[in-house]
């Protein structure tokens, strides 16, 4: 490979060089808990290379994303129906010994993000689509009993080749949390 792919946000950085990918973090607890994670992890995951603050070093994955968002599935229903195995098999492992994100938590980003009464008092969008909206994302806040979750789930996070699962990435925001709302489509 003759160049450097860059994936960056205010938390952190991930550069791929080839077959490798180095995870830049300012947080050494995100790093401390992706590396534990697919440790611990019962499904396949990116070989770690090395660490050495802050940054993670790890192998890419053969195969390719389960999906993309906005394109046809070209993963077969077997691949489908493994991935969700896996999921369920994490789900089902003993849980990590760090928390995930609380229902205090997940109910302030709700609120952060959604805007409800500045939608409304503005005009961007109807109250009784705003409020319908709401109740619909706050049916995820009630009480669950926690399992090991990815904590950022996403179809490009899973790696197939023909139907089986090489592996999962991105396992940074992963802990204990809901499995109904953290598990594959």
């Amino acid at each position: 490979m003759d160049e450097v792919k860059v994936v960056a946000h205010s938390e952190r950085a991930t550069l791929r060089v080839g077959d490798v990918f180095l995870k830049v973090d300012a947080d050494q607890a995100r790093i401390d808990v992706e590396a534990e994670a697919m440790a611990l992890a019962p499904v396949p995951t990116p070989e770690v290379l090395w660490r050495k603050p802050p940054v993670l070093a790890i192998a890419a994955v053969p195969g390719t994303a389960l999906c993309r968002l906005g394109e046809p599935s070209i993963a077969s229903p077997a691949a489908w129906a493994t991935a969700g195995a896996a999921i369920r098999k994490l789900h089902d492992a003993p849980l990590p010994p760090w928390p995930g994100r609380g229902l205090d938590e997940l109910a302030a980003d709700l609120e952060g993000e959604c805007e409800c009464e500045w939608l409304v008092t503005n005009g961007v969008l109807p109250a009784d689509l705003v409020t319908r909206n709401r109740q619909v994302a706050d049916a995820a806040l009630r009480p669950w009993t926690p399992v090991f979750t990815h904590g950022d789930l996403k179809i490009t996070h899973l790696f197939v080749d023909g139907d089986e699962i090489t592996g999962i990435i991105d396992w940074s925001e992963a802990g204990q949390g809901d499995a109904p709302s953290t598990s594959p489509p």
